[in-house]
């Protein structure tokens, strides 16, 4: 009779659900698709907002957990559930728990709110504050389109994505500290909600929900969450924590010092530091780990899985295993270096606040004829890995810098660790070591660890990473050095000149 942890993860393009044993072996997993509805404001036609159907949404992620749930073992015991998801999502409920509002990280239609909540707490103290700037995408300025535009009374609680997945599973209202430091509603330094934000906005505090540690217990799955997901009705649910963060734990970074970077969608970079660390220059991002008494500085590489699938499109007309594996194939033996390509199509250095809808991007290489040339898809395939390597370091140094210490080795996860040309190409562009997490889906491995720690199967979330955790190292070939120190100068020399350009 196997005792077994389920995850239910909301992450930007789908839901999934994956159960785990006690040695952090997945048993059983399951993923649907999420659809969004564009949101856009004919006076404003440059912003793109996202509606999240929440019936449709819940309904995916009820629906993977329930085909989880009908695959594990017979006897399986299921000892709790935790939820991770998407940072910045949210979810504005009534008293009754109706959903008056619900969108993704990706929602941006309160950019002008944004820029007029910075007339009332200027940027360098917003960040210095929440650990993050600008305030254009997060929940704060969202809450204040709300309250233009609709009726902000009837908002009862403001719950981030995973918070609200536990509601859903449990009927209970917590917040976790790593996704509330993405609310922009937080203070980062002090782990608690910013009473002078609220002040300065007017925003009722009783709209926050009461902070629990991850792994806390939060309550047991309802009659009707039972019914919905297939858990059994009583399950402990305990509190999960932002995705990036539990990708961190899931792939064994929680020590000061220890630097992840997990290669989805995007590719957010973070060292784990023993206190707040706060970029003087307003670039870098602060926010709590999932882990006690840690903090992480973050940096991200931006579009980079996301902008590789529509690069696969293009070439192959299909995204789906068969379009990956030809692309591997394809980049065997391809030397971009010969015509000197370099890809410019989503991956960037962070700076949130430098960034821009009219800001250039493409491919270089040089001047061909190309009617007498052979087709180069292997090198221009490569070339993209390489810019999501150099992107990768060019964040490094600049946590780095930040941080005050070095880099002797990066944790890597997330889906795109699948590509070994990608993994083999950051490890050869950094010159350091490269550790690959065993399990690809360290967003669920590192809820699970959580719910684990919740459960009383570890006493801690360290002992969760030693007992629940895998990786394989991956060396950088000194014989590489010379070519990619100076392919990333020459990659760093046009995607800076890029900066200063607009169409």
């Amino acid at each position: 009779m196997p005792d077994v942890l389920v995850t239910l993860d909301a992450g930007t393009g789908s839901g999934r659900s994956v159960a785990f044993d006690l040695a952090g072996r997945p048993l059983a997993s399951a993923q649907e698709p999420f659809r969004y509805t564009l949101f856009s404001d004919p006076s404003l036609p440059f912003l793109r907002g996202f509606d999240l159907d929440p019936e449709a949404f819940w309904g995916a992620l009820a629906r993977s957990a329930r085909a989880v749930v009908a695959r594990l073992p017979a006897g399986a015991r299921i000892l709790g559930v935790a939820a991770t998801s998407q940072r910045e999502g949210c979810v504005f409920v009534d008293r009754a728990g109706e959903v008056l509002y619900a969108g993704p990280n990706l929602d941006a239609r309160a950019a002008v709110e944004g820029m007029e909540l910075l007339e009332r707490i200027p940027a360098e103290r917003l960040h210095a504050l929440t650990g993050h700037a600008p305030p254009y995408i997060f929940p704060l300025a969202r809450y204040l389109w709300f309250r233009k535009h609709r009726d902000a009374r009837r908002v009862a609680t403001l719950l981030m994505l995973n918070d609200w997945i536990t509601y859903l599973l449990s009927g209970e209202r917590v917040a976790e500290h790593s996704n509330a430091g993405e609310s922009m509603l937080f203070d980062v330094s002090r782990r608690t909600w910013s009473e002078e934000i609220l002040g300065a906005l007017d925003i009722p505090a009783s709209i926050l929900p009461p902070l629990a540690a991850a792994g806390a217990r939060a309550g047991r799955v309802t009659a009707a969450a039972a019914a919905a997901t297939g858990l059994p009705e009583g399950t402990p649910v305990f509190v999960g924590g932002a995705d990036t963060e539990c990708a961190l734990l899931g792939s064994g970074v929680h020590e000061p010092g220890e630097t992840g970077a997990v290669l989805g969608t995007t590719t957010p970079v973070q060292m784990v530091t023993a206190a707040p660390v706060i970029d003087p220059a307003g670039r870098l991002w602060t926010s709590c780990h999932v882990v006690p008494d840690r903090w992480v500085l973050e940096s991200n590489a931006g579009d980079t899985g996301g902008a590789y699938r529509w690069l696969l499109e293009l070439v192959y007309g299909a995204t789906d295993a068969s379009a990956y594996a030809a692309a591997e194939a394809a980049i065997a033996g391809a030397s971009p270096g010969e015509r000197q390509i370099f890809c410019h199509l989503g991956p960037v250095i962070f700076s949130l606040a430098d960034m821009s809808p009219f800001k250039p991007a493409g491919m270089l290489f040089r001047f061909p004829l190309l009617h007498v040339d052979r087709p180069i898809r292997g090198e221009v395939l490569r070339a993209y890995l390489e810019s999501i390597a150099f992107a990768i370091r060019g964040n490094c140094e600049q946590i780095a810098a930040v941080a005050g210490r070095p880099i002797p080795l990066l944790a890597v996860s997330g889906g795109m660790t699948q590509s070994p040309t990608l993994v083999r190409l950051v490890a050869d562009t950094l010159g350091v070591p490269v550790s690959v997490a065993g399990v690809p889906e360290s967003a669920s491995l590192g809820c699970a660890i959580l719910a684990a720690v919740g459960a009383g199967v570890c006493a801690s979330t360290a002992a969760g990473v030693s007992t629940m955790t895998s990786a394989r190292r991956v060396d950088p070939d000194p014989g590489r050095a010379a070519e990619y120190d100076e392919r990333y100068r020459k990659w760093r020399g046009v995607y800076d000149l890029l900066q200063t350009w607009t169409l």
